[in-house]
């Protein structure tokens, strides 16, 4: 679907097809009404629908802000649609919750319905400068087999590297991050919160113990199992670094106001800095996590977690401006597909290789392994932040250029 997405953004206005993926989860919302009387089975279409129009979302609205906006303050737009897009994915559920268990579930289909009807309404209001590339037959051929077939797809996404030398290293950087750090928290953090006894943490009184409990109160996070509240402490991080980042590219932004047409340029060279800063701690913690209390876990990996995703956030920020600024209305929607697709395999790829850690022995080796991956994807950073610094003719590809 975002193959699909990629390459009709290429050929229709982007406008219409961002206002037509809203008007779609409108009638998705509205099929939930016949959960409300018994047909359970619309959940699972609805689901099912939900995915195929996020994927299809996905590449029309990250090529859109160039349309909108000045090259200038695509950062700014980048980094308020990443931390929607987060805080949206984190409290979105929890909202839906609290409201139909106060409310009732058809309260909450209600709210909800309105609330995807007024983004539809507020799309069809935005303003867009586009000009959609004319259909040609060697793009229409093209079109067909690009669609074939996954290995195509992939293989595009590959060759899409030699587009530019900066694009081609940040992507390489950004696999690193979906293939080595991602599935950390979403593999390895369950398994070490497993092992915390049920009960440890209240009994422990320590500060950061208190600092843990607290959160959960006041979130209203309780899981089933203490295990899983613990692990929903710590993706708060998720929600929280993406508010971080906002204030770090804000600073950014003011420090590259002397030079402004580098304002890309040091955007990334300050993300890439911040994850191989936020990287040490991490592999910290986890080597040393077994001599931690079980509140003092739960505390580092939430503060450290966030760091992370703070600067994980900076770096794709001006990756995606440098992109949606470099690449023209034709490439655009079609690039990003081909990127969502190879991140998309890089995480499952680094699942496995996360397998392969927490099958490599008892607890002490499943840490000491996973610090070697940290490792491995800090000895990649640093490979991308060289040769970064030597390309001189890619630093010139990200200068900014003045529009009247």
């Amino acid at each position: 679907m975002q193959q699909v997405a990629g390459l009709l953004s290429a050929r229709y206005p982007l406008k219409r097809l961002y206002v037509l993926g809203e008007a779609l989860n409108l009638v998705l919302v509205l099929a939930l009404v016949p959960a409300l009387y018994g047909a359970t089975s619309a959940l699972m279409a609805v689901n099912v629908g939900l995915g195929l129009t996020q994927a299809f979302t996905a590449p029309v609205a990250k090529s859109m802000p160039p349309a909108v906006v000045a090259a200038e303050d695509l950062a700014i737009v980048n980094s308020w649609d990443l931390t929607g897009d987060k805080i949206g994915r984190n409290l979105a559920p929890l909202a839906f919750t609290v409201v139909s268990s106060i409310f009732g579930f058809e309260a909450a289909i209600g709210i909800s319905t309105l609330l995807v009807l007024s983004l539809v309404l507020l799309k069809q209001l935005l303003q867009v400068a586009d000009r959609p590339a004319k259909a040609s037959s060697s793009s229409e051929t093209s079109a067909v087999k690009k669609m074939l077939g996954l290995f195509k797809q992939v293989w595009a996404g590959i060759l899409s590297l030699k587009e530019d030398r900066t694009i081609g290293l940040m992507i390489v950087n950004t696999i690193c991050t979906n293939m080595l750090l991602y599935p950390l928290g979403t593999l390895v953090f369950p398994v070490i919160f497993k092992a915390i006894p049920d009960g440890a943490i209240e009994n422990e009184g320590s500060m950061a113990s208190a600092l843990i409990l607290w959160i959960q109160g006041a979130i209203g996070i309780q899981k089933k199992k203490a295990w899983m509240n613990y692990a929903a402490v710590v993706s708060l991080g998720g929600v929280i670094g993406p508010f971080l980042s906002n204030a770090m590219v804000y600073l950014i932004q003011g420090a590259a106001a002397k030079q402004p047409p580098h304002v890309n340029w040091i955007g990334i060279h300050c993300g890439i800095i911040g994850q191989l800063v936020t990287l040490v701690p991490l592999m910290g913690v986890i080597y040393m996590l077994q001599y931690f209390s079980a509140g003092t876990r739960v505390f580092l990996l939430f503060v450290v977690w966030g760091a992370m995703t703070a600067a994980n956030n900076v770096t794709t920020i001006y990756f995606n401006a440098h992109t949606q600024q470099r690449l023209g209305r034709e490439k655009r929607g079609s690039f990003i597909a081909n990127i969502l697709t190879l991140f998309t395999l890089a995480n499952t790829l680094g699942s496995s290789v996360y397998g392969w850690v927490l099958a490599s022995g008892d607890v002490h080796v499943q840490l000491g392994s996973s610090t070697a991956v940290l490792m491995a994807a800090g000895v990649v950073r640093i490979a991308v932040l060289l040769a970064l610094n030597t390309n001189e003719a890619g630093k010139e590809t990200m200068v900014l250029k003045k529009t009247d």
